[in-house]
């Protein structure tokens, strides 16, 4: 079994780019009103349901956004580490 981990970084980095330019373009809004003069018991409640899902829906933008970045600093991290592995061999 092999212990050689191989990252292709310009896959990754495609990857990541097409990621972080989804996310920028995610819709994070919905109806916050519905019904305004209504005061049937389903209306109230869709609107708070609105309201819940605009919360969730911006809690998993801010989720994804901090994904991308944690990801793109660990292959930054990968990267130089390889990097400096590959030049500490060719100097021996």
């Amino acid at each position: 079994m092999s212990q050689e981990i191989k990252l292709e970084y310009g896959e990754v980095e495609q990857a990541l780019s097409t990621l972080k330019s989804s996310t920028g373009s995610l819709e994070t809004t919905v109806p916050s009103s519905i019904g305004n003069q209504n005061v049937l018991d389903v209306v109230k409640k869709l609107n708070k349901l609105n309201h819940s899902l605009q919360e969730a829906l911006t809690s998993y933008k801010a989720l994804l956004i901090h994904n991308e970045e944690a990801t793109r600093k660990s292959v930054d991290a990968m990267r130089e580490t390889d990097e400096k592995l590959a030049t500490s061999l060719h100097v021996k």
